[in-house]
Order: structure tokens, then C-alpha cells, then sequence
């Protein structure tokens, strides 16, 4: 074989597995569960000091955001604007991830100074185990460029897993979905529950 037929025969060989790698990514729907994370944890950013005070993202089901509100007034105030509300997301996080916003009253902790110091998902270190899992996970890739794209991708989703278990979430106990309040089943599980039992 030539260097040229050698050549084509490399970047056919790392085109194909470019697009396993995007396939196994959008199997995994790593990249729409990432937009979803940043949704909730960008909310404060979103909506501003004065919403954000009285309100808490809480998950992503189904282009759903849940919000919780510390009154049912806010519930209802921000259920009239959550058209407008859904737009602010669509900016930050990208158009057609978030359709609807579902607020509900509930107990929403106060935005204090303190919460300065609580951690960030860019602040978790992942345990050196954890890290050669990534590497190991990342290795059969043979485009270098490809490779580290896969490993970013990795390590931010390991981080904030890990930002959850160290910030008190839980886990859903009915679709497993992480959740910040402290309850069994996640309010949009409890909301379908709660819909079903009423026909």
C-alpha cells in the first residue's frame, strides 16, 4: 500500500470511529443531560437576585423545568411569566431543551452570603480511581483530538455527579433522576402520581 492509499485508509479508519464516538455520545444523551444540568444550576444567572431569592431549580424531566417557589404568590406570579421565563433559558442553555417551566410552592432556602463558599461542580476533584476510569473508558479512541473531547465530556459529568452527592441531593427513588430536596420521589414524579390518582 502507497502513503497516499495509507493516508486515506487512516481518515477513513478515524472518521468511522469520530462518528461511533458522536453515536455512543448521543446514545448516552450526555450533551442534552449536561444542557439540562447547566439549566438548573444556572437558574439564579438566569432569572436575576430578586427571582432567584424566592425560587430553586430543582430538575430537568421530560423539557420540564421544576421550580420551586417559596410562596404559592411566586408560583402563580412566575407560572404568568414562564413563557417569557422559558425564553432567558433557551439563550443560555440553547433553543428546544427546556419547553415548559412547572413552578410549585415550597420551602425555598434563602441566597445568603455563605453560599459563596459552598462548592462548585468545577471545584470537585475526582479521585485518582475515578480518573484512571475516565482514561481507561477514553483509550480505545484512536484521534487524539477525539480522545480528549470524549474525556472532557467524562470528567464534567463524573464532577457534577459528584458535586450532587457533596451538595445533598438525592436520587429519585422511582426514575432515579437527582433531585435537591430531601423527599423519596422528585416533584415531577410526585406531580405525575398526583395526576394519575385524581382521574
Amino acid at each position: 500500500m502507497d502513503g497516499s492509499s495509507e493516508k486515506k485508509a487512516t481518515a477513513r479508519d478515524l472518521s468511522s470511529v469520530g462518528r461511533l464516538l458522536e453515536g455512543v455520545l448521543a446514545n448516552m444523551d450526555l450533551q442534552s443531560r449536561f444542557r439540562e444540568h447547566l439549566a438548573v444550576m444556572a437558574w439564579p444567572q438566569i432569572v436575576g437576585a430578586v427571582i432567584g431569592a424566592h425560587t430553586r431549580a430543582e430538575t430537568v424531566r421530560d423539557g420540564v423545568l421544576i421550580v420551586a417557589t417559596d410562596t404559592a404568590a411566586w408560583a402563580q406570579e412566575l407560572h404568568m411569566r414562564r413563557r417569557d421565563l422559558v425564553a432567558r433559558v433557551a439563550q443560555q442553555v440553547g433553543p428546544g431543551l427546556i419547553r415548559e417551566i412547572h413552578f410549585r410552592s415550597g420551602s425555598v432556602a434563602r441566597q445568603g452570603r455563605g453560599d459563596s463558599r459552598l462548592p462548585r461542580p468545577l471545584d470537585m476533584k475526582l479521585s485518582a480511581r475515578h480518573e484512571k476510569q475516565i482514561a481507561d473508558a477514553a483509550a480505545p479512541i484512536e484521534d487524539p483530538a477525539l480522545r480528549a473531547r470524549a474525556e472532557r465530556a467524562f470528567i464534567a459529568a463524573a464532577r457534577i455527579a459528584e458535586w450532587r452527592k457533596r451538595t445533598g441531593w438525592r436520587r429519585c427513588a422511582r426514575c432515579g433522576q437527582w433531585q435537591r430536596v430531601g423527599r423519596r420521589w422528585c416533584a415531577s414524579c410526585t406531580y405525575s402520581a398526583g395526576r394519575r390518582r385524581r382521574r
